[in-house]
């Protein structure tokens, strides 16, 4: 027999960590720049729209397609640009286009090939993140969605579920996420193992402890299922 696993369930951050978000959302606003005849720093939008975002999702629950828009409609009314429903649609349909990571669905079918249970942990509403799980096309033991859990991260209700519906103690989980602030510092709280898939080479932050940090899924594979 084989050594046992280290962990029984890895939870994944979605937006981020498998799916290329910031790429996808560059060439969303881009997109949108152009129909709107404005120019704009995408990287730089990028950024803004994850501090816009963070302080939405911080107050009273929303959907997150609502979030979306009004971060939108923030995000260019500081430009001087009036956005109306219809931008904030389309945009939100160009998630469905946002692709994986290239190593994403090799690591993920590893993993489960090697025994480990898997799940996503995302902020944002079922029918989109069911969109961006089709272009994975990797099977998952557990889905929790803002929409789900009727919060956000860095709160902790997404992990609240799985651990409920899984029934895997906490110190057999191992948390897997691009973020610090959503993902990272809050499995701490939590005494959630985590990985920073740290794809930027950002600085780490106060409070962050993460077990490992990688550039990308496949040095957690030669880890976890080598």
């Amino acid at each position: 027999m084989g050594s046992p696993l280290p962990y029984d369930l890895i939870t994944f951050d979605c937006y981020g960590t498998l799916i290329d978000w910031e790429k996808g959302m560059s060439a969303a606003l881009r997109a949108l720049a152009r129909e709107l005849g404005v120019r704009i720093d995408a990287a730089a939008m990028v950024r803004r729209y994850v501090q816009l975002e963070l302080g939405l999702e911080q107050a009273s629950y929303r959907r997150y397609a609502e979030i979306l828009q009004l971060g939108l409609a923030a995000l260019f009314k500081e430009r001087g640009v009036t956005l109306g429903r219809r931008h904030a649609g389309a945009f939100a349909r160009s998630l469905a286009d946002w692709k994986p990571f290239p190593e994403v669905p090799a690591a993920l079918r590893r993993l489960r090939a090697a025994g480990y249970r898997t799940a996503v942990l995302s902020n944002i509403d079922d029918r989109l993140l069911a969109r961006s799980l089709r272009r994975i096309a990797v099977p998952f033991d557990h889905v929790v969605t803002a929409q789900a859990v009727r919060s956000y991260k860095p709160a902790a209700r997404h992990w609240q579920r799985v651990l409920a519906a899984s029934r895997v103690p906490k110190r057999r989980v191992l948390h897997v996420g691009a973020s610090l602030v959503h993902d990272i510092v809050p499995a701490k709280t939590l005494g959630i193992s985590s990985v920073w898939i740290n794809r930027n080479g950002e600085r780490p932050a106060p409070g962050a402890a993460p077990r490992h940090v990688f550039a990308d899924l496949r040095p957690l594979v030669g880890l976890l299922a080598a």
